[in-house]
């Protein structure tokens, strides 16, 4: 009864403002996913990439290491009573660095980089090639509102991921059971010989 009421142009325009809206708003990071963003100039916050965010560059897929497109920025995630790893590096030629920020506060700066190191676009590969700028922060429990500002290079895309932390027990009890294995293939190998 009250739409009735609202002239019909009024009423779309809401509604493309609730659209766009939603478009334009930040949506959350999914754990073990690395997600693409794009970035212009130093000192200008990283955006996300078109078509997720209309304010970012045009991003490509990654060839190696799937990924998704990040949407604008702030990136929110949660992080619960384990904690968790998170992720930033650049991508491609070595020569960006970046400045991480959790509701405007630093958490600190990616590696330095060493100039003529390429990783190509892989997330995965670049976050552990040496002389490429990245880096793994130790996030503990609670809500994540994270921007990403380079503090130097132009024109680029970088990669972010957040992972669990591994459980100690996990780690202990696969050991042990890659043990238990290992000993019972050479008790096995020692009977054959005796046979």
């Amino acid at each position: 009864m009250f739409l009735a009421r609202i002239p019909r142009s009024l009423q779309l325009a809401l509604a493309g403002a609730v659209l766009l809206v939603s478009q334009l708003s930040a949506g959350p990071i999914s754990l073990g996913t690395w997600y693409e963003f794009s970035y212009e100039l130093p000192g200008v916050p990283a955006t996300g990439c078109q078509p997720n965010d209309p304010n970012g560059s045009f991003c490509g897929p990654s060839f190696g290491t799937p990924s998704e497109f990040l949407d604008a920025p702030p990136w929110t995630f949660s992080v619960g009573a384990r904690g968790a790893f998170f992720t930033v590096t650049d991508a491609f030629l070595a020569d960006s660095r970046f400045e991480i920020f959790n509701n405007g506060v630093s958490l600190g700066l990616t590696s330095a980089f060493t100039p003529g190191v390429d990783c190509l676009d892989d997330p995965q590969v670049c976050a552990t090639t040496p002389g490429i700028s990245s880096a793994k922060l130790t996030l503990t429990p609670g809500s994540y509102s994270i921007t990403i500002v380079p503090t130097q290079g132009e024109l680029g895309v970088g990669f972010l991921q957040v992972s669990n932390v591994p459980e100690p027990a996990s780690v202990g009890l696969i050991a042990a059971g890659m043990a238990a294995l290992t000993f019972a293939g050479s008790r096995r190998k020692k009977k054959e010989v005796r046979s």
